[in-house]
């Protein structure tokens, strides 16, 4: 049978979709610009459900099912709309894994669908996981092995195709591997360019001003590292490389001004791996193989191998530039909840400061706002000893190596703590 027409014989629409899914039934999803938003939204539709329970992570829109209070949600990290979601009174909770754990999660307690979006199948048969190789693609492989599970594709032509490393399955999946797919053309989550705060731009000076030519640089997202990216590019440095679980806008100013060499990592040379991506959409442009910008030069891999801190440590002077919400007196910080509230998760924080740490020449930063404003009164950010319920990411700054600097309103110069 010709791929086409296998590509034809799993094809099926929104209702055989919900045909497939049993009264009582565990599904998990990919995150971000890789959630298959058609399938997530058709879930509202469900008319026999008993018990649905939906693991996923940084939800990319408030979708109708999750009001349903048959329906569990179970994310890995929390972001705007999780919070808004476990705010209101709905059924959400936060399940505390590092981002490379959410693998380890799904086979340790195996979903029995497994869902995700795919790019346009090519002439040879194969569909990519485009920008979110992350803990999808593990998952999904997995599913469609198994004779009980369902792998279950949204096959999304603005997906964009995005190679990956040969012997980790190169980012793709043979069509014949996929046990049913629907087609979707919407738009993908994006994440906008953001404007720099006066305090979030003097952060940024300060970590411009840790960072050498031919550093590996691993970056968050938001307005600091946008900002970071932004100083850098007008800057004599240069020749950086790239090993990061999320690339966003940021990176893609860097690419642009030239930044970017991946020429002195020690591994995987001359390439800028990613884990996922989210961004505009000039970001997953530029991230597609058929537009002709990327030619090979950023690849995907699953989360497991991009943020295994023993992998992190082999690139040379590995550098993660990272947020958090407050530090206490003995270098303890909190980068996932304020006081009892739920407000990120652990992420990639944990994988890459650890794998920075035994990189030859590697160091982390941390980024922190000494001072937050609460209706009307300033508070400082630095404290003598958490709140109730605050959750502790990295312990004794002595145990972790890391430097931490903090912005003062009062001080044009960061303090070292």
């Amino acid at each position: 049978m010709q791929n086409l027409e296998i590509y034809q014989k799993k094809k099926i629409d929104l209702q055989e979709f919900l045909n497939r899914l049993r009264p009582e039934d565990y599904l998990s999803t990919s995150i971000a610009a890789g959630q298959p938003r058609t399938l997530l939204n058709q879930l509202s539709e469900l008319k026999n459900i008993q018990s649905l329970k939906l693991f996923t992570g940084l939800l990319a829109f408030p979708y109708p099912c999750l009001t349903n209070p048959k329906i569990e949600a179970i994310s890995g990290y929390f972001g705007p709309i999780e919070r808004m979601l476990n705010d209101s009174g709905f059924n959400m909770s936060y399940q505390p894994l590092p981002f490379n754990g959410f693998e380890k999660w799904v086979e340790t307690f195996p979903p029995r669908v497994v869902m995700t979006t795919l790019s346009s199948m090519d002439t040879d048969g194969f569909l990519s996981f485009g920008v979110d190789a992350e803990a999808a693609y593990v998952p999904f492989i997995n599913a469609g092995k198994d004779p009980n599970r369902l792998a279950i594709a949204e096959v999304n032509v603005k997906m964009p195709i995005v190679k990956g490393l040969p012997e980790l399955g190169d980012n793709k999946v043979h069509v014949r591997d996929v046990d049913a797919l629907v087609e979707s053309d919407m738009t993908l989550l994006e994440a906008p360019e953001t404007e720099a705060t006066e305090a979030e731009k003097k952060i940024s000076e300060n970590v411009v001003k840790l960072l050498r030519s031919g550093d590996t640089l691993q970056f968050g997202i938001g307005a600091i590292p946008d900002q970071v990216a932004r100083y850098l590019s007008q800057t004599d440095m240069g020749d950086f490389g790239v090993h990061s679980e999320l690339i966003s806008n940021g990176f893609l100013t860097l690419m642009e001004s030239g930044k970017i060499s991946n020429t002195r990592k020690g591994m995987h040379e001359g390439k800028t791996l990613f884990a996922f991506a989210l961004g505009t959409q000039k970001l997953y442009d530029f991230l597609d193989e058929r537009n002709g910008h990327n030619a090979g030069r950023v690849l995907a891999a699953p989360v497991s191998y991009v943020n295994n801190p023993a992998i992190i440590a082999k690139h040379r002077n590995m550098v993660s530039v990272n947020s958090g919400f407050m530090v206490d007196f003995s270098g303890q910080v909190c980068s996932e909840s304020i006081g009892e509230r739920q407000y990120s998760g652990v992420g990639g924080q944990l994988n890459f400061v650890e794998g920075s740490f035994f990189s030859p020449g590697g160091r982390s930063v941390l980024c922190i706002k000494s001072t937050v404003t609460l209706q009307g009164k300033v508070f400082s950010n630095i404290v003598d000893a958490f709140p109730p319920g605050a959750i502790v990411e990295l312990m004794e700054k002595a145990k972790t190596r890391d430097r931490l600097y903090y912005h003062s309103r009062l001080s044009r110069e960061a303090p070292k703590i």
